[in-house]
């Protein structure tokens, strides 16, 4: 039995010993005599309780024999009734303790008070045995739960988009060609995106600075990319040292925007952020789009980038979070509240 077993059936023997010494004190007003008395009388009840804790539960009860389970509960009950009835009986012989001939024990009524004892030292000790049961299940149910949601995020985390891996480190190649100092920046911003990725992605939470941050590098890559078929309008605060978020969470919303405002000539893309009430994250992007992206992107948004960021927002930040999608014929918005910190009720 480990050392936490102990600890509890031992609280619950002296409590119950107590109690029913108390008890007692209608027949014989000293304590100490009845702690003694009962400390005696208990041994054949204790004997019952772990007889049906160990044996008669786990091997009928908890594996639906209920019929055999009664059955050799009532015999033992029976018995262990019987065989104090008359133990008790030669132990109060030999002490000088009080006791009323109607509870005499080895008279009827003395057998009925024996047989009410010891059903209820097993009435007391199957519900907490069983409420303890329910309780180390339920905490085990909901540790896989939690190990499952972890192992969820690891994967929604580490979802990097390829396609912006081969087409950035394409552009880097040619801008190199084309213009050595911003091919070397640019070199600089990709090679920082990567390390937020590769390194920082495994975080539960970063700093909310350095989530704009790693924003900025991606709009910038985006910027030289795209050379002036995109204009971008970029709003972030430069300073938010205090607040953390969970990392790659606003990526994917900006990667769609220019995935999606690809296909449209002049193309603009807002990427706006504000902090209201100290923790509330404000998050608005928007940008053009032509009807045939629109289309597209009516399917895609329901596949892996959008469906990522939901799914994440879900798992991290319960009930602390709205978000808001809306699309129209020259238009697609994301509007993103969330509550970075938990202590507080989020109002929306």
């Amino acid at each position: 039995m480990a050392y936490g077993k102990i600890i509890k059936h031992s609280i619950f023997w002296i409590l119950f010993l107590l109690l029913w010494s108390i008890h007692d004190f209608n027949y014989h007003a000293d304590i100490l005599d009845n702690i003694e008395t009962n400390l005696f009388a208990f041994i054949p009840y204790a004997i019952l309780v772990y007889f049906n804790l160990y044996f008669l539960m786990p091997r009928f009860l908890l594996k639906k024999r209920i019929i055999s389970y009664v059955v050799l509960l009532i015999i033992s009950i029976i018995s262990v009734t019987l065989f104090s009835s008359y133990y008790l009986h030669f132990y109060f012989k030999n002490i000088n303790v009080y006791v009323p001939t109607s509870l005499f024990f080895a008279s009827l009524p003395g057998k009925i008070a024996l047989m009410t004892e010891v059903i209820l030292s097993l009435c007391l000790s199957m519900t907490l045995f069983l409420l303890d049961e329910w309780y180390r299940k339920d905490r085990s149910i909901r540790e896989i739960e939690q190990k499952q949601l972890e192992t969820e995020l690891n994967l929604l985390k580490h979802q990097i988009n390829p396609h912006f891996l081969f087409n950035s480190l394409n552009s880097i190649y040619i801008m190199l060609g084309k213009n050595l100092e911003s091919g070397k920046t640019m070199l600089l911003q990709f090679s920082d995106i990567l390390s937020h990725q590769l390194y920082e992605n495994g975080k539960k939470s970063i700093g909310l600075e350095r989530e704009f941050q790693n924003l900025k590098n991606y709009i910038a890559i985006e910027r030289i990319r795209h050379e002036d078929l995109v204009t971008v309008e970029c709003i972030l605060p430069d300073s938010e040292e205090e607040l953390t978020i969970a990392p790659m969470l606003l990526l994917p919303l900006v990667e769609n925007a220019f995935k999606h405002g690809q296909s449209s000539k002049g193309y603009r893309i807002s990427v706006q952020a504000n902090i209201e009430f100290k923790d509330i994250l404000n998050f608005k992007i928007e940008n053009t789009v032509s009807s045939k992206s629109l289309e597209n992107s009516d399917k895609e948004n329901k596949g892996i980038g959008l469906s990522n960021v939901k799914r994440r927002l879900e798992l991290i930040y319960p009930n602390r979070h709205l978000i808001n999608i809306v699309s129209k014929s020259d238009k697609f918005t994301v509007n993103l509240k969330i509550q970075l910190n938990e202590n507080e009720m989020f109002n929306s």
